[in-house]
């Protein structure tokens, strides 16, 4: 491909996502400077910063777009792709973390029965770190996007994540989000 037709599918695919330019170089992490010479197809663009700019709308080298949903989260947008799980289930992961408010992040919550439908009334104190694990494995498992930014805190995921019981073909795709937050918050 060509840098004009990078450009070209950058800007498609941002217009299709109803993202500003603004809001595209904040989620891929690069100036707004870029994005706007990226899309005007200028050659001089670094690899690195062209692959997380196409990362953020969804596409990979091969040009095939992933599924992807936006959401705005308190902490700003959040993309999330779409992967199957090995027994094909589709699962939601992010681009990275994001925090709640701190009273949000351990309120008594009830979740919404999309997400928990294996009895009880689905009412968890996010307070309590047992019932926190818990609430965070079912909508890791189980969430769409914008139920996970409800009620996920990524500060209290990344405490919890080391010793949480998920499977690695779930967890790998969610580890560089989770390296990538504690990396920012030690910094």
């Amino acid at each position: 491909m060509s840098p004009g037709e990078i450009g070209e599918l950058v800007r498609s695919v941002r217009k299709t996502l109803g993202l500003t330019q603004a809001e595209l170089a904040e989620l891929a992490g690069v100036g707004r400077r870029f994005v706007i010479e990226l899309e005007a197809g200028h050659g001089r663009a670094e690899l690195r910063k062209v692959a997380d700019v196409m990362r953020a709308v969804g596409l990979e080298v091969s040009d095939e777009p992933d599924p992807i949903e936006m959401v705005r989260t308190p902490s700003g947008l959040v993309s999330f792709r779409t992967v199957m799980s090995r027994i094909g289930r589709p699962l939601s992961v992010p681009n990275r973390l994001w925090r709640l408010e701190p009273e949000r992040a351990t309120a008594t919550v009830t979740l919404p029965h999309s997400v928990y439908w294996s009895g009880g009334d689905g009412t968890f104190d996010l307070a309590d770190e047992r019932a926190r694990r818990l609430v965070y494995r079912i909508l890791i498992h189980e969430a769409t996007p914008p139920v996970m930014a409800e009620f996920m805190d990524g500060g209290l995921l990344s405490e919890l994540w080391d010793d949480m019981l998920i499977s690695p073909d779930i967890r790998a795709p969610w580890q560089p989000a989770v390296n990538e937050f504690r990396a920012t918050e030690a910094a």
